[in-house]
């Protein structure tokens, strides 16, 4: 049972690199990125991925979550990504669900900086 993505679909050796090439409409070096972090791959070319080699759409993104769970350089990025959208969120007027500890609303601290700023005489 292959454990990586890149095993699967070369699982045979049934396609070339032109083929997946051909069928994904991607360039060399993008297939080759994509097949070292499966992650870049979209949801779209992983169902033409399972729907050439005969898998499962499904096993295809249990292997690709797998790697990405594996690969620290990827739950690095993710949580960088997390990160900033999280901050993305501080002054709105209304917070998303579950993120109310990191939420000011605009009016406070327009509010706050009022307050503390010296008036000018």
């Amino acid at each position: 049972m292959p454990a990586t993505l890149r095993d699967l679909i070369r699982e045979g050796d049934r396609f070339t690199d032109r083929d997946f090439m051909n069928a994904l409409g991607m360039g060399h070096l993008k297939l080759k990125r994509a097949e070292a972090d499966p992650s870049l791959f979209t949801v779209a070319e992983l169902q033409i991925l399972a729907t050439l080699t005969g898998h499962p759409l499904k096993r295809l993104l249990d292997l690709v979550t797998a790697e990405m769970e594996r690969n620290p350089q990827v739950a690095e990025a993710v949580a960088g990504k997390v990160e900033a959208a999280k901050g993305q969120v501080v002054g709105r007027k209304i917070a998303p669900p579950g993120l109310s500890d990191t939420f000011q609303p605009a009016a406070r601290v327009a509010a706050q900086s009022k307050a503390k700023a010296p008036k000018l005489t």
